[in-house]
């Protein structure tokens, strides 16, 4: 595929750690908000009364939607985590700059 004469494509340059500490905040959001909606939908798909003990007695299995929920809960903490050390460093290049 050519491109038309005159038109450059754009350069993807380094990923400045300004950029990089956004685009994973966003993320970590994103993250967030799907692990909210998982939890929600978890919790209907618990079982409850006698099932829910059966359960947590390990006599039935859980809902595969209550595993994946934990699942995406913890890539939001890990998400959240690596977005506010990025703000942090990128704070702390600001800072040496002055």
């Amino acid at each position: 595929m050519s491109m038309a004469t005159g038109s450059e494509a754009p350069r993807v340059g380094p990923l400045h750690p300004k950029r990089l500490a956004k685009m994973t905040a966003a993320i970590a959001g994103l993250t967030c908000a799907l692990s909210v909606l998982a939890g929600v939908i978890a919790a209907r798909a618990a079982p409850h009364g006698l099932r829910g003990i059966a359960v947590s007695l390990h006599l039935a299995h859980q809902p595969l939607i209550v595993k994946v929920a934990a699942g995406i809960t913890s890539l939001a903490v890990v998400s959240a985590a690596v977005s506010g050390l990025l703000h942090f460093y990128s704070w702390w290049q600001e800072h040496e700059l002055d």
